[in-house]
């Protein structure tokens, strides 16, 4: 008799559980857990515009997923004239190039082939890029534009301002890089769009993209943005990897072509194109002479 009793009761307790069990279950997709607390109204937007709604719960719920604070801070007084470009003129840079265009010789006539751009100008390129692949960069990707991306967020911008040294804080206005953080975090969602669509048309775990700390990623140091538009596959897998030699050089052929370099007809127009790729006249001037070394400083 006490066991009936008993099991009634555990019966009803049961079913009452079921319930709450259920209710729970039903409101939990209504629900955005973070591992970072600042990404959680990112997570909305970005399934909001479209975004694959697991992939995205999936990376922000992953305790990788992190603020990269002083990256973003230490780019806001970066100068790109401080950057020591000579070092890619160098006999030892020049010497790794040209050992570089015969080992992907037929990658790089193959791609002069279908593109119009010397072989010579896409090593100068992918040489101050990254050294050649060698150094493709060290953040990953996702934290850097998520940081950028929220960095409007008032507790946000208070820790980034927090970590600039009294010295950096000294070197520009507060305004000033308040300004530059506002551009930059409307193009950082931008990136963290295109990234997270790229990773997930790819199957690539969004973990492994590792870049720039302006969210460049590859090779060539492509914006996720320009992987859909000027990505090309260069070994013919069907797939467009930009840690791959061949599709970097392709891609980066590509992206020339598409700026008219063909159309260029001295090194000024040459230099002009080159600064699409980026918009520094120190980076087009080292790819325009590296290039011309490389081709036995014979006009381009």
């Amino acid at each position: 008799m006490i066991d009936m009793q008993f099991s009634r009761r555990t019966r009803k307790w049961i079913d009452a559980s079921s319930v709450a069990i259920l209710i729970v279950i039903l409101l939990t997709p209504l629900t955005i857990y973070a591992s970072e607390l600042h990404f959680a109204k990112l997570q909305e937007r970005l399934i909001a515009d479209g975004v694959d709604a697991n992939l995205v719960r999936s990376v922000y719920q992953n305790p990788l997923v992190k603020l990269e604070l002083e990256v973003v801070a230490a780019n806001l007084v970066r100068s790109e004239a401080a950057l020591n470009y000579d070092q890619f003129l160098s006999t030892y840079s020049v010497h790794k190039a040209k050992r570089y265009i015969e080992k992907h010789g037929t990658s790089l006539e193959e791609a002069s082939r279908r593109f119009g751009v010397e072989p010579s100008v896409v090593v100068a390129v992918l040489m101050v890029e990254t050294a050649l692949g060698t150094y493709p960069g060290k953040y990953q990707t996702i934290n850097v534009l998520s940081t950028m991306a929220v960095s409007q967020d008032p507790a946000v911008w208070e820790k980034i301002f927090a970590g600039l040294t009294e010295e950096q804080k000294q070197m520009q206005s507060r305004a000033v890089m308040s300004k530059r953080l506002t551009k930059r975090a409307s193009r950082s969602y931008r990136e963290l769009k295109a990234v997270l669509n790229y990773a997930h048309k790819n199957d690539i775990d969004p973990f492994t993209l590792i870049g720039s700390s302006e969210g460049a990623i590859g090779i060539p140091q492509f914006l996720p943005s320009n992987i859909e538009q000027y990505g090309r596959d260069g070994d013919g897998d069907g797939r467009i990897d930009l840690f791959n030699h061949p599709d970097a050089i392709a891609s980066v052929a590509f992206f020339l072509r598409a700026h008219r370099w063909g159309r260029a007809e001295n090194a000024k127009q040459k230099k002009k194109v080159l600064l699409y790729y980026n918009r520094s006249n120190y980076y087009a001037d080292t790819v325009y002479t590296l290039a011309q070394k490389l081709n036995g400083n014979k006009p381009l």
